[in-house]
């Protein structure tokens, strides 16, 4: 039977222990320096966010309520991510 595009997609073991370091580094900059209405830029190391992860942080965000912008150009160093509140969440 032939693979799904979820079931190809999913993140290995080490992905996903990946990604839940960065969702805690991303939830706790995100506290620390969000005020409602305002963006938040965050970045993250892009040796240890490969493409795989970094598409997994911005569904899960966008799910979350938020509009996430990659600012950075792939390949470079860092990734740069904007973390905009959705409208409908500040209400």
């Amino acid at each position: 039977m032939p693979v799904t595009p979820f079931q190809a997609f999913r993140l290995s073991h080490e992905e996903y222990e990946v990604l839940r370091l960065v969702e805690n580094k991303i939830d706790s900059f995100i506290g620390d320096n969000y005020y409602p209405g305002l963006t938040v830029t965050v970045n993250l190391p892009s040796k240890t966010v490969t493409d795989r992860i970094l598409h997994s942080v911005m569904q899960r965000y966008q799910e979350a309520g938020w509009t996430v912008e990659r600012k950075s150009t792939p390949g470079a160093e860092m990734i740069v991510l904007d973390f905009i509140p959705n409208r409908a969440d500040l209400v």
